[in-house]
């Protein structure tokens, strides 16, 4: 990242925050740091977490501008320093789960963007249920909250915002229909009959799309005045629960729910039903430094013990692999405090490199959960300017 600076580098070997005062001139820290116009320690403390037995030191984030002033060097950033060092790379993605690197943003930003995704990414929900008949041993209330935590496949660009104001309109354009009807006719579990509904189980897959709008329209006020499956999107996507094995309910023989759902545009913020992520999390991005050159039988040790996955033999003898796996970085950092290796092997975490995981509840892919999270920052950051 490119930091604008006054002066001239200065060279310094003080122990600070993994600095060596023995250290020669020319060792593996000062080619990890010397990087803008600050001491060694102070780029390692700007860019750097340390990962110690017990604690983690440095691991505050300096964004102020006037940080290091008193050292000539601005730490401040342009809009043009922004749009060129953030990067963002994809790791992992199917249909429900994507993993990335997002690079050279704050802390304030990841946090944002993952608050967006959990609370502000709008999706389609069940949010009134109207019951025409139900005579389970379950209340109205419990089928009716179970039914909005099932994720509803349906795109919500592609629907408005409804109000619950009076007067106003319910139609094709704010709500989407769905009916149950399930009843059970054979005998109870451990019967030797298997009629009607396999035992009385009341899964996802009884929800059924009623393009055409509500049966019972009197009762609900919602009126479309075409039927949905006109729609080419949702004529060839029709609406249908995410997953088609989720249990509402169990009912016994001579048992019966049936009812009508109506599902409405909402976001996390007003009720979770509307998250469109089961989860939405990052973590610094780590990684192995070795603080001298090794070779020998410390090297082979080390090989030895952890494998290549995070370590691996060059031309000048032992290297760190870009990052290690998750699974060794506590044998890692329980091994950096060790007298033997502290002078040798440190764990640290780069401040402004994020691995960022995102798991979908399989209503909107992952990656468009991502597109539409950053939208919305930009909306918000535009918002801001507008009113300066």
């Amino acid at each position: 990242m490119t930091r604008s600076s006054t002066g001239k580098r200065k060279s310094s070997k003080g122990g600070k925050d993994g600095a060596s005062g023995s250290a020669p001139a020319e060792t593996r820290l000062e080619r990890d740091f010397a990087v803008s116009g600050l001491p060694d320690y102070l780029e390692a403390q700007r860019t750097r977490v340390f990962c110690g037995a017990e604690s983690n030191t440095s691991a505050k984030y300096f964004g102020s501008a006037h940080s290091y002033a008193t050292h000539g060097v601005s730490n401040s950033k342009t809009f043009k320093d922004f749009e060129e060092g953030m990067s963002i790379r994809v790791r992992k993605l199917n249909e429900e789960m994507m993993e990335f690197d997002l690079i050279g943003v704050s802390p304030s930003f990841a946090n944002a963007l993952r608050r967006i995704l959990i609370s502000e990414v709008p999706t389609m929900a069940i949010e009134h249920v109207f019951f025409l008949n139900n005579t389970s041993t379950i209340p109205d209330e419990v089928v009716a909250h179970r039914l909005g935590l099932i994720p509803i496949a349906a795109d919500p660009s592609m629907f408005s915002y409804r109000g619950d104001a009076a007067g106003e309109a319910k139609n094709e354009k704010n709500t989407i229909v769905l009916k149950l009807r399930a009843s059970c006719h054979g005998k109870k579990p451990g019967g030797k009959t298997n009629q009607g509904n396999g035992y009385g189980k009341v899964k996802s897959s009884e929800l059924k799309w009623v393009p055409a709008g509500s049966e019972i329209p009197e009762e609900t006020g919602v009126n479309f005045t075409s039927s949905q499956d006109t729609t080419p999107e949702l004529k060839s996507n029709p609406v249908r629960p995410v997953h088609e094995d989720i249990l509402i309910a169990k009912l016994s023989a001579g048992q019966e729910i049936e009812l009508e759902a109506h599902c409405t545009k909402g976001t996390g913020a007003e009720h979770a039903k509307w998250s469109p992520v089961a989860t939405a999390w990052y973590r610094l991005c780590p990684e192995v430094v070795l603080l001298q050159d090794m070779a020998g039988g410390a090297a082979e040790e080390l090989l030895e013990t952890f494998g290549s996955s995070v370590f691996s033999m060059g031309p000048s003898g032992l290297q760190a692999a870009q990052e290690p796996p998750l699974e060794c970085l506590e044998r890692i950092r329980a091994l950096s405090a060790e007298d033997e290796w502290k002078d040798k092997l440190q764990l640290r975490k780069k401040k402004e490199h994020y691995i960022f995981t995102i798991e979908s509840t399989g209503v909107v892919p992952p990656q468009e959960l991502l597109r539409t999270a950053l939208d919305i920052l930009s909306k918000k950051a535009q918002g801001i300017v507008l009113k300066l």
